[in-house]
């Protein structure tokens, strides 16, 4: 993958170099929701060792979503902690003033994680900065060349659904680590 074609997040102990391959249904124009998976291929590298993923995991909507959240947590102004997604491949958390965590889940762990530990177990820590800027700019190119296609009414749905996830997942672990 060529550096100029890439959002990057690096981070002390990893990184994520994601790149958009296409739409997973090219063909499909008139569908919501299918007419707007995108097949995300991504290098990825956690604690020194790394991997590579493909998955249509995001949708051109979500990645639309992801750039102006980024830019806010850039500029200090994002009212939501946390942006997930439809897949929960990956997610990206505001966890302090200083940095963002992106969390891994299912296609997107690396091949020696635990496959049964919950979502977002996995992940690493960006600094909030430049880099966050750089990487929703690189997104916005994707969508320049990947745009939004059919619309409907599922999207205002899935925002509020995705919004009310995060807190859900929090309490799923603890009341898990609870049990366990």
């Amino acid at each position: 993958m060529e550096n100029d074609r890439l959002a990057i997040f690096e981070g002390p102990t990893g990184a994520l170099h994601l790149e958009v391959e296409g739409y997973q249904f090219p063909d499909v124009l008139n569908d919501e929701w299918d007419s707007n998976w995108l097949i995300i291929t991504a290098d990825a590298v956690l604690d020194g060792k790394s991997w590579r993923f493909r998955d249509p995991c995001l949708t051109t909507f979500e990645l639309q979503r992801l750039a102006g959240w980024l830019d806010q947590v850039a500029a200090g102004t994002a009212e939501q902690n946390f942006c997930g997604f439809t897949e929960p491949n990956l997610d990206f958390e505001r966890v302090s003033d200083v940095s963002i965590r992106i969390g891994l889940s299912l296609e997107a762990l690396p091949p020696w994680a635990n496959q049964g530990g919950d979502l977002g177990d996995v992940g690493f820590e960006v600094p909030i900065g430049e880099q966050l800027k750089t990487a929703a700019a690189s997104l916005r190119r994707f969508l320049s060349k990947f745009p939004v296609r059919a619309t409907g009414r599922c999207r205002p749905v899935f925002a509020v659904i995705t919004a009310l996830r995060a807190p859900l997942l929090q309490t799923v672990g603890y009341a898990a680590k609870l049990h366990s």
